[in-house]
Parts: C-alpha cells; sequence; structure tokens
C-alpha cells in the first residue's frame, strides 16, 4: 500500500464534479518545503498537488463549503502521476491524490 500525508493550504475554492452517482470534489493543495542550497541559503518550495475527494451528493456540497481558498488542511490519500506534453514542448509531471481522510486546520 502506498500512502500520502499532506499538510497544506487550498489554492482555490474546491469544485464539485458529477461522475455518475457520486460527486469528486477537486481542490489544488499548496505545500511549502524549506531546505538550504549549496551556500547554506535557505530557499522555499512549494509543490502544487490535485487532490480528489469522492463523496456522495449531499455530502460533498456540505464539505465543499468548507474548502475555500487559504484554508489549511491535512490530508491522507493514495498518490499518483501523470505525465504530459505542455504548449511549449516541454514533459510536466503532475502528483494527484485519492483523498482518503481529510481535516481541517485552523
Amino acid at each position: 500500500m502506498l500512502k500520502l500525508i499532506l499538510n497544506g493550504t487550498l489554492g482555490k475554492d474546491a469544485e464539485i464534479r458529477d461522475v455518475g452517482n457520486r460527486k469528486a470534489i477537486n481542490f489544488d493543495v499548496a505545500v511549502s518545503m524549506d531546505y538550504k542550497n549549496a551556500n547554506g541559503e535557505k530557499v522555499e518550495r512549494t509543490e502544487w498537488i490535485r487532490s480528489v475527494l469522492w463523496r456522495s451528493d449531499k455530502q460533498s456540497t456540505k464539505i465543499a463549503e468548507f474548502l475555500k481558498k487559504g484554508q489549511k488542511i491535512l490530508l491522507e490519500g493514495t498518490p499518483s502521476s501523470e505525465g504530459y506534453q505542455s504548449k511549449d514542448g516541454t514533459i510536466k509531471s503532475v502528483i494527484h491524490v485519492n483523498v482518503k481522510e481529510l481535516e481541517l486546520i485552523k
């Protein structure tokens, strides 16, 4: 089993999409990390993680009300990655997380 735990901040309000008889709540999470470079200078790096939480119709609307831009969250889920070619021809990759657990942080 592969599990990922993220502590981050929502970059925009969550969006709900209909997928069959369930709803997909989509949101992007910014996760910041600090490290020191070769010169000993502190560098902050931010990774954006696309996330999806699957719920029933009633649950999804209620949950999405709380997933607003700037909200700090802690989530647990299963990661996957996807590669694609951007408009300028470079190869990019995106990390996705299928969220199993979600907690709002104050």
